[in-house]
């Protein structure tokens, strides 16, 4: 799956919080099958604050929270997408 992490961790990781901010792009058929609303109640079920939003050639994601949760977001997008998702 083409997701591609497009910052590092975030200096609050660094200082000890356990927390950490990522944008993520993923590329493929991601717009009109549901996938914007997927990562909004995927991130929520994590506990995770950030944004999705479409691009020209896929959609765009920042997530900020705890580490494992970030990891956790990163394989369900790839575990989890809907169906009709090519990603």
């Amino acid at each position: 799956m083409p997701v591609r992490q497009t910052t590092d961790r975030s200096t609050a990781e660094q200082q000890g919080t356990g927390r950490c901010r990522v944008r993520l792009h993923v590329t493929g058929t991601v717009q009109g099958v549901g996938f914007r609303p997927f990562v909004y109640r995927l991130a929520h079920r994590l506990g995770l604050a950030g944004w999705v939003r479409n691009t020209a050639d896929g959609a765009e994601i920042e997530a900020e929270g705890p580490a494992e949760a970030i990891e956790a977001l990163m394989c369900a997008l790839q575990d989890e997408a809907p169906p009709l998702c090519v990603v």
